[in-house]
């Protein structure tokens, strides 16, 4: 949001640069996902291609249910993991099955826990890879070629359980069966424009001709 040291100055620079002034953020760029896994240890990969330096938001609201731009999503999901790669195919960050409500997460009406993914920070203008998981088939190592954790192992969550089938969540007692289906969100979020740094040297500028104009218009009124 723009201080009220750029809104004077902003002001001050007339109309022109009043246009270009950052009067708060540019809209958030956003994409969803969705669709449903065919079993535990299925891996989707989504590349993603950042223009600029920018703010980042990743997350899933299948797990609890909410709204995606403007789509409206069931809650009943497993628990997701999202994780970021960079171009080189190393680790960022990742997140997903630690239980806490973060941004907009609701939580889930059977489990009363907040078990969607949600990632928020800063990413350099290039090429990523974004894989979403069902939680634990989480990253191995540093990079994507480590592969993940429980690929191979066909329905995982349900062997933990004691029982068959797929997509259980293993951290309640008893186990709870969920669905296949995901819902994820990726958002960048430009900073706002910095015109108005570029345009103080010329209020200063201005400023320091009025009064050098003042100096001679006083100096001449003087001498006569």
């Amino acid at each position: 949001m723009i201080n009220s040291f750029q809104g004077k100055l902003c002001l001050a620079l007339g109309s022109f640069v009043l246009a270009l002034c950052p009067f708060g953020r540019a809209h958030a760029a956003s994409v969803t996902y969705s669709g449903t896994l065919s079993g535990d240890d299925q891996v989707q990969l989504y590349s993603w291609t950042i223009a600029q330096n920018t703010e980042v938001m990743l997350s899933t609201n299948s797990y609890g249910g909410g709204t995606s731009n403007g789509m409206t999503v069931a809650s009943g999901g497993f628990v997701p993991v999202l994780s970021i790669f960079n171009s080189m195919g190393t680790l960022i960050a990742s997140d997903g099955g630690d239980g806490m409500c973060q941004g907009s997460m609701l939580a889930d009406g059977v489990t009363g826990m907040c078990d969607d993914a949600y990632i928020n920070t800063q990413l350099s203008a290039g090429s990523y890879t974004v894989a979403l998981s069902e939680f634990f088939n989480v990253p191995v190592g540093p990079n994507i070629s480590d592969g993940f954790l429980m690929q191979g192992q066909g329905n995982f969550t349900g062997a933990t359980c004691g029982t068959t089938g797929a997509f259980y969540e293993t951290d309640v007692a008893p186990c709870v069966q969920r669905t296949g289906n995901f819902a994820a969100t990726f958002s960048t979020v430009p900073e706002p424009a910095t015109v108005v740094l570029l345009a103080l040297p010329l209020l200063v500028f201005g400023a320091a001709r009025k009064r050098r104009s003042s100096f001679q218009t006083s100096n001449i009124q003087e001498r006569n």
